[in-house]
């Protein structure tokens, strides 16, 4: 297994995978109305994130620059494991670019209302209410299948876990209170993280 092929192409979909982040944060930030943030704990789950950001991206440093550091925490997966992880990474992006450009100004990393805020029903969200979390998730599996580290990959699904259970009824509440029966009739047809199977 050529290790350093692997790692390029994983620090490749890394990198990727930020660039779409802060395109679409810069734009809605930039364009987006007046915002009002509706998040539980605010301070709280944004110390979360930083501490958990931190833990991940030094973890991820040291796995690409000093990997010696990393190595005690190594998995023993076998090699179509770790290239099924790059392959998950590249399949993602498209998925992550499509749900953040579909969301528009709308999108935050923070549960949130904006001036002019829509209820957005097209793209991936005609089957599902949550696609970004389905796509985040996917990214930390293909992290910790392309490492083969759990040092590298558990934070980031502990860390999205954390936030998913903290947050979901509370962001169904906010658009429930916010789109009304628009947003019950939404909910009948379509999946949380997945397509419902049944109508």
């Amino acid at each position: 297994m050529n290790e350093t092929l692997l790692k390029g192409l994983q620090f490749g979909f890394i990198l990727l995978f930020f660039v779409v982040r802060v395109y679409h944060h810069r734009r809605a930030e930039n364009e987006g109305g007046k915002i009002e943030y509706r998040e539980r704990h605010l301070t709280g789950m944004r110390l979360f994130r930083l501490a958990g950001g931190v833990v991940m991206l030094g973890a991820l440093a040291a796995y690409f620059v000093a990997p010696q550091w990393v190595a005690w925490a190594g998995l023993p997966l076998p090699a179509w494991s770790r290239w099924a992880g790059i392959f998950i990474g590249y399949l993602n992006l498209p998925l992550l670019w499509w749900i953040e450009r579909t969301l528009g100004l709308n999108f935050n990393t923070t549960l949130h209302v904006r001036a002019g805020h829509t209820l957005v029903t097209g793209g991936p969200y005609r089957w599902v209410r949550h696609p970004m979390y389905t796509s985040l998730f996917l990214f930390t599996l293909a992290w910790l299948l392309a490492s083969a580290n759990w040092l590298v990959g558990l934070p980031g699904v502990i860390g999205l876990s954390v936030i998913v259970i903290n947050r979901i009824q509370a962001e169904e509440a906010v658009m429930l209170e916010q789109f009304g029966e628009q947003y019950r009739a939404y909910m009948q047809h379509t999946g949380r993280f997945l397509p419902r199977l049944s109508r």
